[in-house]
């Protein structure tokens, strides 16, 4: 029996605002078709950033089973970082999280900069479940290091899933 996947791609907004290490770079922004079935569970099995701005950012990845927002506003280089409750962040039930490295395995495309880390220092593959009645998880963004972004698209988020 053929197991399947998808390849997911997502476009979460970034600011044009310099972001501090730590930053809440993008609130849950929704995997759409992440898992088969309703309520099932996929493997993440790779994640690839595309970044239309030439540097090499690392961006922390939390993923969830519910939309629950890291911090109520973004505000780039001023908001801190996460600012969630004890009860939000249960209620977003997380599933995972993932560094990505822009200075491991990057090319360099002319304008921006494709990346993905296969390092040993991440725990590929995450399983990912989503809530009941929905085929969809959940992501935020978090700035590893300083950052800036050209445009509100400057950022696209592929996601390789096996359907398990």
């Amino acid at each position: 029996m053929a197991i399947g996947g998808n390849i997911i791609k997502i476009s979460p907004p970034v600011s044009t605002s310099a972001y501090d290490a730590g930053d809440v770079l993008f609130n849950a922004f929704e995997i759409k078709n992440a898992v088969r079935e309703k309520g099932g569970v996929s493997r993440l099995m790779s994640v690839v950033a595309n970044s239309y701005h030439d540097a090499t950012d690392d961006i922390d990845l939390i993923f969830m089973k519910n939309s629950k927002d890291l911090i109520t506003s973004i505000s780039p280089g001023s908001s801190g970082g996460p600012a969630m409750s004890d009860d939000d962040a249960k209620e977003a039930e997380f599933l995972g999280t993932i560094l990505l490295d822009g200075s491991i395995r990057s090319s360099d495309w002319g304008g921006g900069r494709l990346y993905t880390n296969r390092s040993s220092s991440n725990s590929y593959p995450i399983l990912l479940k989503a809530a009941e009645g929905s085929r969809s998880v959940y992501v935020a963004g978090i700035a590893f290091d300083a950052q800036t972004y050209g445009g509100v698209k400057d950022l696209d988020l592929i996601f390789h899933v096996e359907y398990l």
